[in-house]
């Protein structure tokens, strides 16, 4: 395909990436059975966009994003939270638990996952005190990560081999 038409379907593509995106938030509030459905197809779409973006990019690399820098999301510890903490430990360990999966995820999303469901549940408790617990569970052998996990959006965390299927 030529610059200028990969360049025209880069931007449209980037528009459907964007709507696709803000329709998964727009979920939050469906019945879970249905909302399970919906994120699968709307998943899928997601995927076979940035595939596509992929495609683009490996043809025409000056039509590639410039990498952004890593940006530390968080830099609060375990230590500094726990004292204060005001929910039960064991109730955020199962939640965090139940966000992990055994694939490799981006230490955002899980942080993101578990403070939906804690939200949903009316705990309230930042996505910050979420990750600290997380990197805390990581450094104790819990899960395995790939990265510095204060970078949210530039590291990777899953649910260790060992634990699969043990988690409910």
């Amino acid at each position: 395909m030529d610059r200028e038409r990969a360049a025209e379907l880069k931007k449209h593509l980037l528009k459907v990436g964007r709507a696709l995106e803000r329709t998964v938030i727009a979920t939050k509030g469906i019945d879970k059975v249905d909302c399970g459905a919906l994120l699968e197809h709307l998943t899928k779409a997601c995927q076979t966009v940035y595939e596509k973006l992929s495609d683009i990019y490996a043809e025409h690399p000056d039509l590639a994003p410039r990498p952004k820098p890593p940006r530390i999301s968080s830099t609060l510890t375990w230590d500094e939270v726990s004292p204060s903490l005001s929910v039960s430990v064991t109730k955020l360990d199962q939640i965090i638990f139940s966000a992990m999966e055994p694939q490799w995820r981006k230490m955002m999303m899980i942080v993101g996952r578990a403070f939906v469901e804690c939200a949903d549940i009316g705990l309230a408790i930042s996505s910050e005190t979420i990750a600290a617990r997380i990197q805390a569970l990581a450094s104790a052998g819990h899960f395995e990560s790939q990265g510095d996990l204060r970078y949210w959006g530039n590291s990777m965390i899953r649910l260790k081999a060992s634990l699969v299927g043990q988690v409910s």
